[in-house]
């Protein structure tokens, strides 16, 4: 068994990387005797998996289907290689039912689901994810204290150098008063191992666990491996098992775009593995000069990093940054973008989800189409063929048998009248089956024929009230797009989410509001203190400081990722969301607290500033 040959790929935001290694893939494909069964690709998220897939099917003229089990997560892959099957793998009525007997609060995905989802919070919740971060991370039960949450220590007890109620022992053999009532974190994991043993299923990272342990390897020859920055410890152990028995290894990624360090992700893991190539992609075919130059002033600040030395895709483009704009602001300066221009895109981009949806109250009324990046459901696909039935008909417009079905299913039952909803779609079967094409949003609908089987077909203005399986949002925004003057605009022109769901992505304007949250700079907080990262602008850097007077690598990596989004235009903001910690630019680009008005900072980059103090 001799080394393979490792090419390690650097690829910066818009370099192309996904593209240069499905080039390379299909290199492979060209050389004799090699099949598309001889690689696995691995990418993080299924997502961007799911993305591969469907390039590199469109490359080789075949179906994603097709190419399942080669394109996938190293979960999905670990799955196929234990033999699994979804009765095996823990569910939210596993961890349910263990938090209920052991006593701890739980809230599953679906109650959860909310805008300010108590998930992360939950006690039950958080006991499950430090057991699995603990995995990922290859630390033992006794390290819980490490993972980067909140432990509230009137629930919980604390390590036993810190927790005055501790008696004797250290971290890993602690005694406690028998009155001692508080949970036990290393127990209660113990406890969660446990009941997965006992009721015979596992989670993400005991299948990792076990296909290291057991050495089982997937039956290819040549091993690409992409967003390698975000792999953890765990994956990257059973990388190393796996690379021996290749012949050649691809591994891309980039070091600077880690957004799931809270994870266990590790950018070094990328950084300092043994490879025999190197290669940087040099040009970057999204960011214009001035972006780029900015996004580099970001994340220079990091130490340990890989220089990328990008090209831009052009001279120029716009750089903004806002100081203190309200909600309504932003709303505004989204409108005038759509207004005055013909299709460029927009992306506003928050680092939590509860900040996105202050701006979602405030923007729906403006009857926009947008979707947005995270699950929360917009205007997707179904929605919009329901309006463009809708409209259709009301314009006597031959509708798509698509669209039609669509109308068919959200409509209230009244809207049917005496009739059947069956006679719809009994009717659209038959044109369905009688018709030479096969795609439904090919198939032509007569609005007569529709009408005719919904009497009381409703017209715009109340399309919104006669819908039925559609969200509370999804309602609001309908009322409000009929009346407004943003019919034919595409829903993904306007895209909303946190810096995170933006991986991958990209638009003409991106709107960065740089507001954190409270749990954020609480983590900073305590890495900054693991760490001794000290700040003269503060006695001391707690959850409470405002404005935040540095930023962590991790969390600046978190920015460059959401400022490196921008084709044309990239607009900066602080201070927009009441009452969230406020992380100023200056801070964002110099890694200080400076007096100068944010509007010349990212003009020119100033370096004898005074700094200032945070409360």
């Amino acid at each position: 068994m001799s080394d393979p040959t490792v090419t390690r790929l650097f690829g910066g935001p818009g370099s192309g990387k996904t593209t240069a290694l499905l080039d390379r893939v299909e290199g492979l494909l060209e050389q004799d005797g090699v099949d598309v069964r001889d690689i696995l690709v691995v990418s993080y998220t299924r997502a961007a998996a799911a993305e591969i897939r469907e390039r590199l099917a469109e490359r080789l003229d075949t179906t994603p289907r097709h190419l399942q089990g080669n394109v996938c997560t190293m979960h999905a892959k670990a799955y196929e290689l234990l033999d699994l099957s979804r009765g095996d793998v823990v569910g939210e009525d596993e961890k349910e039912e263990f938090c209920d007997d052991y006593g701890l609060e739980f809230e599953d995905e679906y109650s959860g689901a909310g805008r300010r989802t108590a998930r992360s919070t939950t006690l039950g919740n958080k006991v499950i994810a430090t057991s699995q971060w603990l995995q990922r991370t290859d630390r033992e039960v006794g390290d819980w204290y490490d993972v980067p949450f909140k432990w509230d220590d009137e629930e919980v007890r604390l390590p036993p150098e810190i927790d005055d109620n501790a008696q004797e022992g250290n971290k890993y053999t602690p005694t406690w008063p028998s009155d001692d009532d508080r949970v036990s974190v290393p127990e209660a994991i113990r406890g969660w191992r446990n009941y997965k043993g006992e009721h015979d299923v596992v989670g993400f990272a005991d299948m990792l666990e076990r296909v290291h342990q057991r050495s089982l390897l997937p039956n290819v020859d040549y091993l690409v491996i992409d967003e390698f920055q975000d792999i953890t410890t765990l994956q990257y152990a059973v990388y190393e098992e796996w690379r021996p028995h290749m012949e050649q290894c691809l591994i891309a990624g980039d070091d600077d775009q880690v957004v799931y360090a809270w994870q266990g992700a590790d950018p070094d893991l990328l950084l300092d593995t043994r490879v025999d190539d190197d290669e940087v992609l040099p040009n970057s075919y999204r960011l214009p000069s001035e972006i780029l130059d900015v996004v580099n002033r970001e994340v220079r600040h990091i130490d340990k990093r890989q220089e990328k030395d990008l090209e831009p895709r052009k001279e120029g483009g716009v750089v903004e940054a806002i100081d203190s704009p309200s909600v309504l602001d932003l709303v505004r300066n989204v409108r005038r973008t759509i207004q005055d221009t013909d299709d460029d895109t927009v992306m506003v981009l928050f680092r939590a989800r509860y900040q996105m949806f202050q701006f979602i109250d405030q923007f729906i009324t403006e009857g926009i189409p947008f979707s947005c990046l995270t699950d929360q459901r917009m205007w997707t696909d179904r929605l919009t063929d329901y309006v463009h039935a809708i409209e259709k008909v009301d314009r006597d417009e031959a509708l798509t048998a698509l669209e039609a079905r669509r109308l068919a299913d959200i409509l209230q039952e009244s809207a049917f009248g005496t009739a059947d909803r069956e006679e719809l779609y009994d009717f659209l079967d038959e044109i369905e089956e009688t018709s030479e094409e096969d795609d439904l949003a090919e198939i032509p609908v007569s609005p007569e024929d529709v009408a005719d089987r919904v009497p009381f077909m409703p017209k715009p203005a109340s399309a919104a009230d006669m819908a039925r399986k559609i969200t509370s949002f999804q309602r609001k925004s309908l009322k409000a797009y009929f009346p407004a003057d943003y019919h034919g605009t595409a829903p993904d022109r306007v895209r909303l989410g946190t810096i995170h769901s933006a991986k991958g992505r990209e638009a003409d304007h991106v709107f960065v509001g740089t507001d954190l949250t409270e749990k954020v700079v609480e983590q900073m907080a305590a890495q900054a203190e693991q760490r001794g990262i000290e700040t003269d602008a503060v006695e001391e850097f707690t959850k409470t400081t405002d404005p935040v007077p540095l930023l962590t690598d991790n969390e600046r990596r978190v920015f460059y990722v959401g400022m490196s989004r921008a084709r044309e235009r990239l607009v900066l903001m602080e201070n927009l969301i009441d009452g969230a910690p406020t992380l100023p630019i200056s801070v964002v680009l110099e890694n200080e607290l400076r007096e100068t008005p944010p509007t010349e900072l990212v003009e020119e980059p100033v370096d004898d500033e005074t700094p200032v103090e945070a409360e």
